[in-house]
């Protein structure tokens, strides 16, 4: 019994031990759910942080806490790049080997057939590899051992006509890896200046979202002491948001044009850049006319197809010449074992191409051959006069567009913003109305830069067209 009464006696002890328990348990949960908590929300607003410092420093660029400190300020050159671009991309490198390989066929093509050496053996006594063997009875007694050699001869004019035609193959590698500088330049400066849109639209988006995020504070402000609607507010919000989805969207075009540029360079897509330096606006000096003289001349495509004519002309006498006969000289010694001296023989043999009717076949190709590369430089021409008209007539188009929002459009949108700030201020015009000023304003300052990257990316595709530097 006494066992009995002290076991009743501990059980409100345990109870009370147990209550204790959970509620230790319950503390040290609600603990690590609030660390949980406050741990997410110190992540999130870092990275809002992040978010709103993805800076928009006096380029708008994001760099201060994601960036590169010490590397925002550096600036890109163009000519810098044109010149690493002309020295490490890998197509003009692979153009420039594929004329040295074309080069060294001059040579080749020129020089004569490797000559023949013969060794064999006449009237041998027992069978035809017992040369130096003893006659058999009744045989002639005499050695059957014979060297001789013996050399292929062209029909004269064959290999001259042979190291012509390697030859302008040869120009027309040349010709073919100045192309392809000159494309990758132009593609160099495209990409260049592409960059350099992307660099301004963050930037001027960048001063948008300040601007308006001044907006929003003279709403709150006005709505405070009730001379203004939420809807003001609220309206100031959702174009700021729509900037910032602007300007992220812009970081990453801003990292595919980096990768479009380093990769024209030769270099890594990630490699680091800078800021595309600021430049002054080219003048197109010359006249339609002189620029279609200039690319008749210039453009290593129409010389390519000016050699492509000449070779195919080549090809074509040489193709005649095949109806003559080539001559192979051959010299032979014999040494007869029993009589008083060796002898010697020599012989001259012809081919016969006349007995069928391969060569006039051939013939017929190479005139279709110099039919098509004559149709081909037509073709190329044609092309590159369209082009400089076309380009041309764009250039002067985004060069008018220019003038017009730098001297006009421009000018005229920051005086309607200040005058609808103004208004919006002192209750004349409503917020919708400051929000498309400032719309406008943003619109105009990036048609404009837009403008003059188009009218750049112009002067750059004429000079490939042209085959001269034209920018000055």
């Amino acid at each position: 019994m006494k066992t009995r009464f002290s076991d009743r006696s501990l059980l409100p002890g345990l109870c009370l031990g147990a209550r204790r328990l959970s509620v230790t348990w319950a503390s040290l949960i609600g603990l690590f759910l609030i660390f949980v908590i406050s741990y997410s929300s110190s992540l999130r607003i870092a990275y809002a942080q992040e978010i709103n410092e993805l800076s928009y420093d006096e380029d708008g660029l994001a760099s201060s806490k994601i960036g590169l400190r010490d590397s925002k300020n550096a600036e890109l050159d163009l000519d810098s790049i044109v010149r690493e671009a002309v020295g490490n991309n890998p197509e003009i490198t692979a153009a420039r080997r594929k004329w040295e390989a074309s080069k060294t066929r001059i040579k080749k093509v020129k020089s004569l057939a490797d000559p023949m050496l013969r060794i064999g053996a006449v009237n041998s006594p027992n069978h035809p590899f017992n040369i130096g063997a003893e006659a058999v009875k009744n045989a002639p007694i005499m050695s059957p051992l014979t060297i001789g050699i013996s050399q292929k001869i062209p029909f004269p004019g064959k290999l001259r006509l042979r190291g012509k035609s390697a030859s302008e193959g040869a120009e027309m590698g040349k010709m073919a890896m100045e192309g392809k500088a000159q494309e990758v330049v132009a593609n160099v400066k495209h990409a260049y200046y592409e960059l350099y849109l992307i660099h301004k639209s963050i930037k001027i988006s960048g001063e948008n979202r300040d601007l308006l995020k001044k907006f929003t504070k003279i709403a709150e402000a006005m709505y405070s002491v009730g001379k203004a609607s939420q809807r003001d507010v609220l309206a100031s919000m959702v174009e700021l948001s729509k900037i910032e989805n602007g300007i992220i969207a812009l970081s990453q075009k801003k990292k595919s044009a980096e990768a479009r540029i380093n990769s024209l360079l030769g270099r890594t897509p990630d490699s680091f850049l800078g800021k595309p330096r600021e430049f002054e606006k080219h003048k197109l000096r010359f006249p339609l006319q002189e620029l279609e003289k200039m690319a008749i001349e210039n453009r290593p495509m129409l010389q390519k197809s000016d050699h492509a004519v000449k070779k195919s002309g080549i090809e074509l006498e040489l193709a005649k010449k095949d109806y003559f006969s080539d001559f192979t000289a051959m010299i032979e010694y014999r040494r007869i074992g029993e009589f008083p001296s060796d002898t010697w023989a020599s012989a001259l043999s012809i081919n016969i191409p006349w007995l069928w009717s391969k060569q006039k076949h051939k013939v017929k190709e190479a005139k279709e051959e110099l039919s098509a590369s004559v149709a081909e430089r037509e073709a190329i021409n044609n092309m590159t006069l369209f082009q400089i008209r076309d380009i041309v007539s764009m250039a002067i188009s985004a060069e008018s567009t220019i003038d017009l929002f730098k001297k006009g459009v421009i000018p005229q949108a920051e005086q309607s913003l200040k005058a609808a700030r103004v208004g919006y201020e002192t209750g004349e015009n409503d917020f919708m109305t400051l929000i498309d000023s400032q719309r406008t304003l943003l619109d105009a300052k990036l048609q404009y830069y837009r403008a003059l990257v188009q009218y750049e990316q112009n002067i750059a595709r004429l000079e490939m067209v042209v085959g001269v530097e034209l920018a000055g």
